[in-house]
């Protein structure tokens, strides 16, 4: 009984604190439009209204709905917005619980006034789109690439096309050079990303749930591969970029 209440206890140290951690990192939202709520006026360091009107922007436009189904048979849906003239298509991916109008809320309407074709993706797990967990760009990238073929499938591959990521997007547009895209894929705009989904976790786990990362993410990443399918080392950026030949514009 004594090594059984051991045991037990261990577990419990590595397997509770390890689902809690999970189920708040990486699954979706109970309510899936949570994700629509709009920032508060200090995270938008003064440009709230500003962020506010090209939201309003992008929600005004008539955009013609579209979906794909993803590799795991998940219905994902955006929006195409298309544009007289266009010189280029521009798919933009939005970052962690985030949403195309707010994480593009100005960029958008840049883009359409300078002759882009624009494609707003709603991730996996996010607000209408279908999923339980967010993978951190893992299955993000696979899905990125699926929707540059239904691009070129609807409306021809002429143009050139480019990827722009925000955040957690950031990373997934990175991670899709691994994903064989298709020649028009031109280049790669990544803003604010994360080298890999195990490194975010870290990051998290020492500076925000202040827990001891080396404990507690064997435990996430058990989770992770059990419940949701993928491991949180599955993919690393600078690993991917070593082989990537698409020109990439780094923000930070």
């Amino acid at each position: 009984w004594i090594i059984v209440c051991i045991l037990a206890a261990a577990a419990a140290v590595f397997l509770i604190p390890g689902y809690i951690f999970f189920k708040n990192f990486l699954v979706r939202y109970p309510d899936p439009y949570r994700d629509d709520t709009m920032p508060e006026e200090d995270f938008t360091h003064g440009f709230g209204e500003r962020y506010k009107k090209g939201a309003a922007f992008i929600l005004a436009q008539n955009m013609q709905p579209v979906s794909i189904k993803s590799r795991d048979h998940l219905t994902l849906r955006g929006l195409y917005f298309p544009c007289d003239g266009a010189v280029r298509t521009v798919l933009l991916a939005h970052g962690y619980h985030g949403a195309f109008f707010k994480d593009f809320s100005e960029i958008a309407e840049f883009y359409h006034a300078h002759n882009s074709n624009i494609l707003l993706i709603t991730e996996r797990s996010h607000r209408e789109s279908e999923g339980k967990y967010i993978t951190m760009g893992i299955r993000e990238s696979e899905d990125l690439a699926l929707w540059c073929r239904f691009l070129n499938d609807s409306f021809g591959n002429q143009l050139p096309l480019y990827l722009h990521g925000i955040s957690m997007g950031s990373s997934a547009v990175l991670m899709a050079q691994g994903e064989n895209l298709p020649d028009n894929v031109r280049g790669i705009i990544a803003d604010c990303g994360f080298s890999s989904p195990w490194e975010m976790a870290r990051h998290v786990a020492k500076n925000i749930v202040r827990a001891p990362a080396f404990l507690l993410l064997p435990s996430v990443n058990l989770y992770a591969r059990f419940l949701a399918h993928f491991s949180l080392k599955e993919k690393s950026v600078p690993d991917i970029l070593k082989s990537a030949h698409i020109p990439v514009l780094f923000i930070h």
